[in-house]
């Protein structure tokens, strides 16, 4: 319980139903391998990132390798990063 109190995602987003509303938006989501999804599993933003980036199978994925440019994993940096895919998907699907 300690653990999920001093966690960064707590600050990030205080609101637990606010946390759950973001984990499985597009914004949120990396194109990662089953093995390094499991190796993250509920870190903090700064252990998920070691863990994509630094190792022989660093995600080949140009979004994924976005998230670098990230200090933080906020509201705000998901819902910027939201709007930024579902752009890019119309452009692409021509909507």
């Amino acid at each position: 319980m300690n653990k999920i109190i001093n966690s960064v995602w707590v600050q990030w987003f205080p609101d637990q139903k606010e946390r759950g509303n973001f984990v499985h938006l597009l914004g949120n989501l990396l194109l990662l391998s089953r093995k390094k999804n499991s190796e993250a599993q509920n870190y903090d933003f700064a252990k998920k990132k070691q863990i994509y980036f630094t190792s022989k199978t660093v995600s080949p994925f140009a979004l994924t390798t976005q998230v670098l440019m990230e200090q933080e994993w906020t509201p705000e940096v998901i819902n910027k990063r939201q709007k930024h895919l579902i752009y890019k998907l119309k452009e692409v699907w021509r909507l």
